[in-house]
């Protein structure tokens, strides 16, 4: 499994917009979690709230235009 990949799809099956903050979030989801809970946020990893397009993830996004590791946004980057 591809971490880049399946963050790419999940991101683009709920309409939102990857950033170019998204390959080093790949790369450390696969430094700290591996693909096992590569879903985790690297950045509040204890929040099991706080995952890859969970609803916490979908708030943010919704709320401030990007996600709290900055790698999904809700509009298209220029």
């Amino acid at each position: 499994m591809d971490i880049l990949e399946e963050m790419k799809k999940r991101c683009a099956k709920e309409g939102y917009y990857t950033t170019k903050n998204l390959e080093k979030i790949a790369k450390a989801k696969n430094m700290m979690f591996g693909t096992t809970e590569w879903q985790r946020c690297p950045c509040d990893g204890n929040n099991s709230a706080r995952y890859c397009i969970s609803e916490t993830c979908k708030k943010d996004i919704e709320e401030h235009g990007i996600c709290h590791c900055h790698c999904y946004s809700k509009v298209a980057a220029e």
